[in-house]
């Protein structure tokens, strides 16, 4: 994922601020604003550690559960239209509309990842955040 950060189950974003001449971001998909700010790449990937290792401790200290990233279910308004091909697709399939949504989504997620790979490693550059998987998994045959 380019241009993110992870850390303990969290995702992190870097920005440049051009007028203040600064990096800058935020954790990514919690409802709570926690930022941070650095002059270098790397440092700016210490201060969002340090940002998430505060927010856990601040939840802490204050009695209530840290937000997650991701809970594992999220609505989408798609459309009568979609929704009903979907349905019929799912039917067709033998599989229930979830599981034929989540196989979908995550094979056009899969040939997402494998492209952006691709592309990165022919620039040169690592195509995933550092401590993810170094390799892509393999695409299954069609």
């Amino acid at each position: 994922m380019k241009g993110l950060f992870k850390y303990k189950g969290f995702y992190g974003s870097s920005e440049i601020s051009h007028e203040d001449n600064v990096l800058h971001g935020k954790i990514e998909c919690i409802h709570d604003l926690v930022t941070y700010e650095a002059e270098t790449v790397e440092a700016l990937r210490h201060a969002f550690e340090e940002a998430v290792d505060d927010y856990l401790e601040t939840c802490k200290m204050l009695g209530r559960e840290p937000e997650r990233p991701m809970s594992g279910t999220f609505n989408v308004r798609i459309g009568e239209e979609l929704h009903k091909k979907a349905s019929l697709a799912a039917k067709g399939s033998g599989m229930s509309l979830n599981d034929y949504i989540k196989k979908t989504l995550a094979e056009k997620l899969e040939l997402h990842m494998h492209f952006h790979w691709k592309h990165e490693h022919k620039r040169g550059q690592p195509p995933f955040t550092k401590g993810e998987n170094q390799h892509p998994r393999k695409l299954p045959a069609r």
